[in-house]
């Protein structure tokens, strides 16, 4: 990233300019390099090339390692006496879920499995929009201090449907045995992105934030391209791989720092690593198998969803002092 991007204005004066330096920096590669190595190595490393060894532990990493490192937080002093205080949303709901998967793929037949993957799929694109939302604000905290505006959301949550409509026709899953719902899904998403830039320009002109604001400009446009690739690339794996690596890096480069933060060993990373490394091979385990084995991997995936959202829910007063000592180099600006 350059000047051009990461402003003066974002660092002169500030406390932590180090930290808050670094943290933008990892977020900014892991959110863009993503788009451009996944249809690169679709395309163009040959099979047997040692880059890929080095592509499959990024995957790893990505996907059912940064989902599990959310079990971290029940290790938390701090965060178990909220989880405790609230077991229907920490506790009930994700095992319920969890439960009514597992059953689903075991016993109630391929059409309600296919179902369930459908609702998975869109919850999952959902989530990852979900959290560019949140990177969005803490980097509004961080800079102008001036919260997202209505059409700012309206902009990242509209790209997110775009992507949910397209995202079954372009990977072909869940709604494989119905092609021609799937295309049709497809084209209404087409619809959907084109008004995407329409909302850019009104939140643009509404919010002078955004004028002002390159670094906030910078990571509102990404996630407003966020699911483009579902609508540029015909082969599965470039067109949604590179919005899934760079969501699982995004949520680890926050883990790093929630379970870093303000401790005086590294112990605490250590453990999360254990914890995201440990669920990682089960929760691989799972996917690859089939009946209620595969029913505990998406309903495991499925709880990650509920718990972060809870967790990371910093309009309520725990999880916003929570989270302002932890980035304190965000909001202590």
């Amino acid at each position: 990233m350059t000047d051009t991007t990461f402003t003066n204005q974002a660092l002169a004066g500030r406390k932590h300019a180090g930290v808050w330096q670094l943290f933008l920096g990892l977020l900014a590669a892991v959110t863009v390099l993503p788009f451009v190595a996944v249809p690169v190595v679709a395309h163009a490393v040959p099979e047997g090339s040692s880059t890929l060894y080095v592509y499959g532990f990024i995957i790893f990493l990505s996907t059912n390692f940064h989902v599990a490192s959310t079990g971290w937080f029940f290790t938390d002093r701090e965060m178990r006496g909220h989880l405790r205080a609230h077991p229907l949303r920490y506790a009930v709901a994700p095992l319920a879920v969890i439960a009514a998967c597992a059953a689903g793929f075991q016993w109630l037949g391929p059409a309600v499995a296919d179902g369930i993957v459908v609702v998975f799929i869109g919850w999952l694109l959902w989530h990852y929009q979900k959290q560019n939302l949140g990177l969005l604000s803490f980097v509004a905290a961080g800079t102008d201090g001036v919260p997202l505006s209505p059409w700012e959301r309206r902009t990242l949550l509209l790209t997110a449907v775009a992507g949910i409509a397209g995202v079954f026709s372009a990977t072909q899953v869940a709604l494989a045995n119905l092609p021609n719902e799937a295309a049709r899904l497809h084209e209404l998403g087409v619809i959907v992105y084109l008004l995407v830039p329409v909302c850019v320009a009104v939140a643009v002109v509404k919010s002078a934030s955004l004028r002002a604001n390159r670094l906030r400009l910078f990571f509102f446009l990404v996630g407003a391209a966020f699911y483009l690739p579902v609508y540029i690339f015909a082969d599965p794996v470039s067109a949604i791989t590179g919005s899934a690596t760079a969501h699982g890096l995004q949520y680890l480069v926050f883990m790093g720092t929630v379970s870093g933060s303000g401790q005086r060993s590294l112990k605490p990373v250590l453990v999360m690593l254990a914890i995201a490394g440990a669920g990682a091979l089960a929760l691989n385990y799972a996917a690859d198998a089939g009946g209620a084995l595969k029913g505990l991997f998406v309903g495991g995936v499925m709880a990650h969803f509920i718990v972060d959202a809870g967790i990371w829910r910093l309009r309520e007063v725990f999880q916003r002092g929570y989270m302002r000592r932890k980035f304190y180099f965000v909001f202590d600006r």
